[in-house]
């Protein structure tokens, strides 16, 4: 993949990781969308695609457990 490419993948994982920290919900939902946009929407490298494919599935399972820790905190 090339350096930009993973620039961006990166960018839009650190953006998402962020928001969960920050237990903002609409950076977060912001960030979910901006992946979720790039995942599926804007043309990129077959490994760029793959990449943010994955980083979808990772927030899709990441996100119960956020919205638990919410609740229960």
């Amino acid at each position: 993949m090339p350096p930009g490419e993973a620039q961006r993948v990166q960018r839009l994982h650190d953006q998402l990781l962020a928001a969960l920290q920050a237990r903002d919900r609409r950076a977060l939902r912001s960030a979910r969308q901006a992946v979720l946009e790039a995942a599926l929407v804007q043309p990129g490298s077959p490994a760029e695609r793959s990449a943010l494919r994955a980083l979808a599935w990772r927030m899709a399972a990441l996100l119960p457990a956020a919205i638990r820790r919410g609740q229960n905190g």
